[in-house]
């Protein structure tokens, strides 16, 4: 029973924060973004929040405005997030990959 309720809590958290970051308009610029959080009343709505943005930025192909907020998060609101942590990683590998693209080019 303990981990039925569990589980349904656990779903509960993770589809309200899928549909908030698809509900989410996405911000001009991590700066906007990081500006426009700190109006916000607490560290779990902004967090929530920037974690939505950043995520539409990665998905944008903006990887450089997903590391800013990501390390915005960690550095400032949330040490141990471990989505922000997630999508730091899987940004700078994006920066990564793309710049030896750029190179393959050349």
């Amino acid at each position: 029973m303990k981990s039925t309720f569990g589980i349904l809590v656990a779903g509960s958290v993770v589809l309200s924060l899928v549909l908030v970051g698809c509900t989410q308009k996405k911000a001009e610029s991590s700066k906007a973004a990081i500006e426009t959080s700190k109006s916000m009343e607490s560290a779990e709505k902004r967090i929530s929040y920037l974690l939505g943005q950043a995520n539409a930025l990665y998905n944008s192909k903006e990887f450089q405005g997903a590391v800013e907020i990501a390390q915005y998060i960690l550095r400032y609101l949330d040490k141990d997030s471990q989505e922000a942590k997630n999508l730091l990683e899987k940004a700078k590998d994006a920066l990564v990959s793309k710049a030896q693209e750029m190179r393959q080019r050349i």
